[in-house]
């Protein structure tokens, strides 16, 4: 079966999450006990930057979980990584892991199961600094101050 094809938007600057279900014809949740998730795009700049993604993966870059039981596959990232994008839009991949062996001593099977387009927005005011404010360090009218 090939890819499903699904396009999803980033703005820049902004914090992104998505989350993708996978499901039997019965839309039922697939278990991905043990599975691994990989999302990789390539950027269309100039020289193309090629970004990875792998589950169960959190760190200041992203944060990519399973949710085994739901079948559900979560990327999170903040933004200050969005605020440094710099694509118009880039081609990506989800690939899925199985933990069984395609036959003994084949290797993990591995299937792709999504394809399609990210699009980036960018903001009305340029710049690559990402919003940050603690409210401990706001005045009484709720405007930071440092």
């Amino acid at each position: 079966m090939p890819a499903a094809d699904y396009s999803f938007t980033i703005e820049k600057g902004t914090a992104f999450v998505i989350s993708f279900e996978y499901k039997n014809d019965s839309n039922i949740p697939i278990n991905l006990t043990n599975w691994c998730v990989r999302l990789r795009w390539i950027e269309d700049q100039a020289t193309p930057t090629i970004r990875t993604f792998i589950t169960n993966t959190r760190n200041s870059e992203y944060e990519f979980i399973i949710e085994p039981l739901d079948g559900r596959i979560i990327l999170r990232i903040p933004a200050s990584q969005t605020a440094q994008y710099n694509f118009g839009s880039a081609l990506y991949d989800m690939e899925l892991q199985e933990p069984n062996d395609l036959y003994s001593g084949g290797g993990k099977k591995v299937f792709r199961i999504l394809q399609g387009t990210i699009s980036l927005i960018s903001r009305n005011v340029p710049g690559t600094d990402a919003f940050q404010c603690d409210p401990d360090t706001q005045d009484d009218c709720g405007t930071c101050v440092s």
